[in-house]
């Protein structure tokens, strides 16, 4: 394996290279006194402090909110959009996050092949840096991922004990943007890597008893437990929005008879109107039953259907939720 070294003080010339080219340049910056993924032009504007950004870069790559069509006269003339998609790295982003972008391609490919994601994940480069520092919230070693993980990562960096780091190509990927990139990433010399901040491991977490405990659908409704543990939940989907990997959207005309877009909106599982059939029948009438499908998709039927994961750890459903449900509490009880 072949390292190179990417020095702190040569990322405004790799900003500035990438613009140049017409790209986009996506890191944590300071929003609100916390670190969020946005659009900089400028090194002084990235922040460097942070143990996960509060939001993750899915939206880079699957917008809140795109028009995938146009039409006029009440859909009689219709227009399809194209894909307005600039070639972006994503900088800084965590191992956890950039082990979500597998996950995310397994669903937008799967019986139909989503080309307003595809299109913008393969003109983006993903460069992560490795954990140093995490907190309380972070699970990524219990769901098999790591702090220094390379899944879904095109080039890891590594932190030094000299402020610079040890750059490690991943992908193909991320192999041609080191290399169309060579003043930057320079031939490694020997640097100290800095330790690798290890989350506690959940003992009593074991995802293959979580699988089986999930299987047996006579849980459903005889299980009080869904009722216990979701008894405080208030349905507001920060959860969802936060996540990395869900990926629930609706599809909805908007605009007038005259004219209009239809449009692709994120969606959540834990809006009361999310299953609502329209004969007002609703088979997730009650909370703790969208909050039950919401564990059963990540832990259940999303490793059924892929290889990718449901989850990757990062904790942000549980620094997020303003009731403070725990979504390792909930592991650790059916393990």
């Amino acid at each position: 394996m072949i390292k190179t070294l990417f020095k702190k003080d040569a990322l405004a010339g790799l900003i500035e290279a990438v613009r140049k080219d017409g790209g986009e340049f996506v890191a944590p910056t300071l929003v609100a006194r916390q670190a969020s993924y946005k659009a900089v032009t400028d090194a002084a504007a990235i922040e460097t402090d942070y143990i996960v950004p509060q939001n993750s870069f899915k939206e880079v790559l699957f917008p809140q909110s795109e028009a995938i069509a146009t039409f006029k006269e009440a859909g009689t003339n219709m227009a399809g959009v194209e894909v307005n998609a600039k070639d972006t790295v994503v900088f800084g982003s965590r191992p956890c996050d950039a082990a979500s972008v597998a996950s995310l391609r397994s669903v937008f490919t799967w019986d139909f092949v989503d080309e307003f994601y595809t299109t913008r994940e393969d003109k983006a480069v993903v460069i992560s840096i490795a954990c140093t520092k995490g907190d309380s919230s972070c699970f990524c070693t219990s769901v098999g991922l790591a702090p220094d993980a390379t899944e879904g990562s095109d080039v890891l960096l590594r932190e030094t004990e000299d402020g610079d780091f040890s750059a490690e190509a991943v992908t193909d990927k991320g192999k041609t943007f080191v290399k169309k990139h060579k003043d930057v990433f320079t031939t490694c010399k020997a640097a100290k890597e800095i330790a690798i901040f290890e989350p506690v491991k959940l003992d009593k977490v074991d995802l293959d008893k979580v699988g089986e405990s999930l299987a047996d659908t006579t849980h459903y409704d005889n299980d009080k437990m869904w009722g216990d543990i979701a008894r405080k939940c208030i349905g507001c989907g920060a959860c969802t929005y936060s996540c990395p990997t869900c990926h629930c959207f609706d599809i909805v005309d908007e605009g007038s008879f005259f004219e209009g877009e239809r449009r692709k909106n994120w969606d959540a599982c834990q809006f009361d109107f999310f299953t609502l059939h329209a004969s007002g029948h609703n088979p997730r009438d009650t909370q703790y039953k969208r909050w039950r499908n919401r564990f059963m998709c990540k832990f259940k039927i999303y490793p059924g259907k892929f290889k990718t994961k449901g989850c990757v750890g990062c904790g942000r459903c549980v620094r997020v939720c303003p009731v403070r449900l725990d979504i390792t509490e909930v592991m650790e009880e059916l393990s």
